[in-house]
């Protein structure tokens, strides 16, 4: 969903409030008037009475979601092995795979095409 922005110096909102609250009024849901203070003052926002009920109303259902449990590895795989075969197994292929070249060195320059 796009929601449509517009940003207002705080002093230019004072002056204009009455335009601005018609403007939110008129245009639906998606508009929101961020009212902008010089310095390191955290901006706040204008927006529909209907819309800030939806946003919390949304904000309340995330929260009361049950949470999804992390994936573990842990009892996923299986194999036919004792730990000292698979142990010997696991470090047979990093032996064999830190023996072969790997395809791009890094030592070597990349080349590149020159237009």
């Amino acid at each position: 969903m796009y929601m449509r922005r517009v940003r207002v110096s705080i002093s230019a909102a004072r002056a204009r409030l009455f335009q601005l609250a018609d403007y939110l009024r008129q245009s639906g849901d998606d508009s929101v008037v961020v009212l902008e203070q010089r310095g390191d003052v955290e901006p706040v926002a204008l927006v529909r009475e209907a819309r800030l009920d939806y946003l919390e109303s949304r904000v309340r259902q995330i929260d009361g979601a049950p949470r999804r449990q992390p994936d573990t590895l842990r009892g996923s795989l299986t194999t036919g092995l004792d730990d000292a075969a698979l142990d010997a197994a696991l470090r047979d292929i990093r032996k064999r795979w830190e023996t072969q070249p790997s395809r791009v060195s890094p030592a070597e320059p990349r080349r590149t095409r020159r237009r």
